[in-house]
């Protein structure tokens, strides 16, 4: 699903261990500039949690990710509750 919704705006496409490593390093891709603000403002907390627990990416580092690169531009209560809560 989360493939689906974060690719649904483009010709260009990320797939979710793509994403994870991108996350995991925290590297901003302008290649994949959409398909990660769709990650961070269109994926439900729920899903960016599974997503975090599947692939193994620690709550400080998605915090740290979304605070440098997203936060700024598409901020997102719902998110920020998951991940400023689970610390």
């Amino acid at each position: 699903m989360i493939e689906t919704t974060i690719n649904a705006q483009t010709k260009t496409f990320l797939s979710e261990a793509e994403l994870a490593k991108l996350i995991s390093n925290k590297v901003f891709s302008s290649k994949y500039m959409v398909q990660i603000y769709n990650f961070f403002s269109d994926v439900p907390a729920q899903d960016i949690d599974l997503f975090i627990t599947v692939h193994k990416i620690s709550d400080r580092v998605l915090k740290d990710y979304y605070e440098t690169y997203i936060k700024h531009i598409y901020p997102n209560s719902e998110l920020e509750e998951l991940v400023y809560y689970a610390e």
